[in-house]
């Protein structure tokens, strides 16, 4: 082992223990801590150890690194194109989140188990192992029931989140079980792997709040604590599993990942359509997540890079400008509770930067020339309509619907009369970094793509390669031979 890998180690450990560390420490050190200052130093140092994964891997000529036993299956570490890619994407949503967070809403409990389940994401983001991958769901679901059902009036959302979350387990658990007996990613697979990868394509289903089995999403967003919603749904934990399970399969696209695509078209359509109608700040938000996850999971089906490459810059592009939209909800509730969108709020005279921001994040989701998520749009659209002109169509009908429901939540959140004497909300300077921040990175990506999207290019080919070198190894979806 070199001393490039022994870095690039150390900062994947880094990167998982700082938020675990930063929990213990508020866990036992509540009253002397500051909430605030203690877990953004420990989600600073994942984030600084996170980029240091990224340019390690670049500088070790985009190599794949695996550490652990290759027993089962998988490796308990890897560190590719994916995984340099999503580290450091995770610790910005969750930096950009303490930052954000009203005082109130840094209760030393809630704190401390928000950094466990950013701890688990970034586990999960640095391992192919597939009892590794159990196990973190598990653990990711654990604390997010937690928190929801620590909130005020939570319970019935935790219900909610707790039947759809044991049925994934199970699934997941049983599947992957499956998977390991009988590998799909080798050459002669039988039966019981056939089984195993429909059963973890439901678990997948479940956790991603695909059609049918949506219900808790939007519910999430609406009856748990904000913080703990994105924290759970921006990663994507359950794409990353369907990559690194369901990709890659010997026989090529595995047809419960075709079948996983098409229901995830449906509802990204479905979601934005919904969107559209809303009632609260919290429902379109949920709406809109829920539409734009399933986007990225469209993707992955393509048997083009390209695709493949428009569906990881969505994973990105719509998690940014997503939790840059929940953030705005989140600091205007913090002023006024609360927010209705089926009246006319005139929210722009009391805040007028928080609907700049608003703005630019809707925009920057729905494909504005300039911003990431219109090379991203670009991207997927041209390889659906290359490869599948329906698959196409429903993309573009997705983004229609989304931009009704972005511009219609603003124009009612921000627009209509204005009291004469209401109050003036100064946006804070901790909220102006942390949405300025996110705004400068949609921006740059956008336009100055080509390093971006030339490193989401090697992720894309190496992904759709077939791995099989030999019947007696086994690897899994996402390492190179």
């Amino acid at each position: 082992m070199n001393t490039l890998e022994v870095v690039t180690l150390a900062a994947v450990a880094t990167c998982v223990a700082a938020p675990l560390a930063g929990a213990l420490a508020l866990r036992f050190l509540g009253q002397r801590l500051d909430p605030r200052i203690a877990s953004a130093a420990a989600i600073g140092l994942s984030f600084a150890a996170a980029v240091t994964v990224a340019v390690c891997w670049q500088w070790g000529g985009g190599r794949t690194l695996t550490y652990g036993s290759r027993l089962a299956g998988g490796d308990l570490v890897i560190i590719d194109g994916l995984t340099a890619l999503l580290l450091p994407y995770v610790a910005t949503v969750d930096m950009a989140i303490v930052l954000v967070a009203p005082r109130r809403a840094l209760a030393t409990t809630g704190v401390w188990r928000l950094l466990v389940g950013a701890s688990a994401s970034l586990a999960m983001m640095s391992t192919a192992h597939p009892w590794a991958l159990v196990s973190l769901w598990a653990a990711t679901s654990l604390s997010t029931w937690l928190s929801i059902r620590g909130t005020l009036g939570g319970r019935a959302t935790a219900r909610t989140y707790a039947v759809a979350m044991v049925a994934a387990l199970v699934c997941m658990a049983a599947g992957t079980g499956m998977l390991v007996a009988d590998p799909p990613w080798l050459a002669g697979s039988g039966t019981l792997g056939t089984a195993g990868g429909w059963l973890v394509a439901v678990a997948v289903m479940i956790r991603k709040g695909i059609v049918p089995f949506h219900s808790w999403y939007p519910a999430l967003f609406c009856g748990g604590p904000l913080a703990t919603a994105l924290v759970t749904t921006m990663p994507q934990v359950a794409t990353y599993t369907a990559v690194r399970l369901l990709v890659g399969h010997a026989d090529g696209v595995a047809a419960e990942l075709v079948v996983l695509s098409q229901a995830a078209l449906v509802t990204a359509v479905y979601g934005a359509a919904l969107a559209a109608v809303q009632r609260d700040a919290r429902s379109l938000l949920g709406m809109l997540a829920m539409s734009q996850s399933a986007m990225v999971m469209a993707g992955l089906a393509g048997t083009l890079p390209t695709e493949l490459c428009g569906a990881l810059a969505i994973w990105i592009s719509s998690g940014l400008s997503l939790t840059g939209i929940g953030l705005v909800v989140w600091s205007l509730e913090s002023r006024a509770g609360r927010i209705r969108i089926d009246t006319l709020q005139g929210r722009f005279a009391d805040a007028p930067m928080l609907a700049a921001f608003f703005l630019l994040f809707g925009l920057a989701s729905l494909g504005f020339p300039g911003t990431l998520s219109f090379v991203a749009d670009d991207l997927i659209i041209s390889g659906s309509l290359d490869e599948r002109l329906p698959s196409g169509l429903l993309v573009i009908a997705a983004t229609v619907f989304a931009g009704i429901a972005v511009m219609r939540g603003w124009f009612h959140l921000f627009g209509g009369p204005v009291t004469v004497d209401a109050p003036q909300h100064a946006i804070l300077p901790r909220e102006r970094f942390a949405l300025t921040t996110l705004v400068a990175i949609l921006f740059v990506l956008g336009l100055w793509p080509g390093p971006f999207v030339h490193a989401l290019e090697n992720v894309a080919a190496s992904l759709l390669l077939v791995r099989a070198p030999h019947p007696s190894v086994t690897l899994p979806a996402g390492n190179p031979p």
